[in-house]
């Protein structure tokens, strides 16, 4: 039973990438391609800042004598990585995933399910641990060299850093799961990955003077890690090829992770079980009134919206980002003026930079897509009511709509304001704005019915791992460059920048009656046989 647990959520893990969802076939040979160069993109990118990193660290700490803190800041920096990429995953694939009910049902022991769970988890967080430790130990081995023993201790502590990263996920997973029983989630959720992002610019900004900084106090840095991080110490003076140091840090995170899975074992059934508790509040039959089945749906898709944590973190910061940019755009007004000022003629210019800019971040917010992927095996509910395919369609796309659009325009506005542009280019910056915003829920629904998977084990992979998102966004960016070539190398000595937008927003409003009509004809038909 523990294998068969096993090598079903390992299968889980991996499933989105090899086969469809409503037709049980395997994809196509360019659909897996596609995903592993984009996977492997992703990788060589972060693993290129990192060696970049490593390469100004190394040198220095090994002209200090400072070896054993090379590989402790390495340790330091995968550990925080994988718990910060892995906390909120540990908490939902334990906690929260579907067939937890189902499971518990049967005659299996809560340790058994529990280890099913964590076993995939501590492969993701050997990823986000190799993205760190991975360019950490080549760069060492090019800029200073290995020994035999150094190679196969600092091997063995970076296979031990999963199981210390898992350790305090699944602790804090349970303290999550404990907190997110009494407050929203999707708040919650959305908080935590702002706050992420804020510290992830902060310190890209800050990468040089931090680097400087850790070079040139590394004596300082090297008694705190003695002092207050000791199993990282340890991990640090192991890869310089210190047995007794290897011992304890490979007995510490060996320790560690046997506790927190024993906690977890015994806690998961009650945790497991546990329902939101809140005051129960008095219901006034008196007030009620009868609304429309528009109303009804709409009403469906906000609590679908905002009760779902990744559904509303991934597609819900989209509109903090689009927002954010306006912001920031009147906050740093002068500085982007200036920089503009270096370059002739690109004043003429700004209306088209500002809806660029806002269309790429509003292919981020894809809120139509995976609606009715996250309809799931529930999608009989909908389909057995007198509604017809078309309304429901329709009520999905006015939920983006009402959400996207808006904030599209008044970020368009803003901006438009901000930087002087004329009446005419601030109305049409305005209306390509709402436009893209538009183009963005109906080539998602489009997407979203091609596309369609029903058989999800957890929310996050209609919301970040399907086909019809990634087709949505590089659609809406293929769009924005489109227009941006066929002006730059067509129309620029034809066309005034304000008579451009005026095309691209008629452009715009051609696509989008297109994609309507094929919403309501031919996706009203897969959505029918869905």
């Amino acid at each position: 039973m523990t294998k068969a647990l096993i090598r079903v959520r390992f299968r889980a893990l991996f499933h989105t990438m090899l086969r469809q969802s409503q037709q049980k076939r395997r994809r196509g040979r360019g659909m897996t391609v596609l995903f592993m160069v984009l996977f492997a993109y992703v990788a060589v990118v972060f693993c290129g800042l990192f060696g970049l990193m490593f390469s100004q660290l190394a040198p220095a700490y090994h002209g200090a004598g400072l070896d054993w803190l090379y590989f402790a800041t390495a340790g330091l920096m995968a550990l925080a990585l994988s718990v910060f990429g892995s906390v909120f995953a540990t908490q939902s694939q334990i906690y929260d995933a579907k067939d937890n009910a189902l499971l518990l049902s049967m005659p299996i022991r809560p340790r058994v399910i529990l280890l099913s769970r964590i076993l995939p988890l501590i492969v993701l967080t050997g990823v986000f641990a190799a993205v760190v430790l991975g360019p950490a130990g080549v760069v060492y081995g090019l800029q200073v060299g290995y020994t035999p023993l150094r190679l196969v201790s600092f091997l063995l502590c970076a296979l031990a850093v999963p199981f210390l990263a898992q350790a305090l996920c699944c602790l804090l997973g349970w303290l999550l799961h404990q907190m997110l029983n009494r407050i929203n989630k999707s708040v919650a959720s959305a908080v935590y990955m702002i706050l992420f992002l804020a510290l992830y610019f902060y310190i890209y900004s800050q990468a040089g003077e931090i680097l400087n900084a850790m070079a040139a106090n590394s004596q300082s840095m090297a008694s705190a890690l003695r002092s207050w991080a000791w199993p990282l110490y340890a991990m640090g003076q192991a890869c310089t090829g210190n047995l007794l140091h290897l011992a304890a840090y490979l007995a510490v995170c060996a320790g560690l992770f046997g506790l927190a899975y024993w906690f977890l074992s015994a806690t998961f059934l009650s945790s497991a079980a546990m329902q939101r508790t809140g005051r129960r509040r008095k219901v006034d039959y008196q007030s009620l009134r009868a609304g429309s089945a528009l109303q009804a749906l709409m009403g469906k898709e906000r609590k679908r919206f905002v009760g779902c944590p990744v559904y509303f973190t991934n597609m819900g910061l989209g509109l903090v980002f689009i927002l954010a940019l306006a912001v920031a755009g009147v906050i740093f007004r002068r500085q982007v003026l200036e920089f503009f000022a270096l370059i002739p003629g690109s004043a003429l210019l700004i209306p088209l930079i500002i809806c660029a800019a806002l269309g790429f971040l509003i292919s981020m917010t894809c809120i139509s897509t995976p609606s009715v992927s996250l309809e799931g095996k529930c999608i009989w509910i909908l389909k057995s009511l007198p509604l017809s395919a078309q309304q429901i369609l329709r009520a999905k796309l006015r939920f983006h709509n009402l959400l996207v659009v808006p904030v599209s325009m008044v970020a368009g506005l803003i901006l438009a304001l901000a930087y002087g542009c004329s009446p005419a280019d601030v109305v049409f910056t305005v209306l390509t704005c709402g436009l893209l915003g538009l183009l963005c829920g109906l080539l998602g629904m489009i997407c979203g019915l091609q596309w369609a998977r029903l058989d999800w084990l957890t929310e996050a992979h209609p919301c970040k791992q399907s086909a019809a998102l990634i087709f949505t966004m590089l659609g809406l960016t293929a769009v924005i460059v489109a227009g941006g070539l066929l002006y730059g190398f067509a129309l620029r000595a034809l066309l005034t920048p304000t008579e451009f937008l005026a095309l691209f927003c008629l452009l715009l409003a051609l696509m989008c009656l297109g994609l309507y009509r094929a919403m309501v004809t031919w996706g009203a038909r897969k959505w029918e046989a869905l």
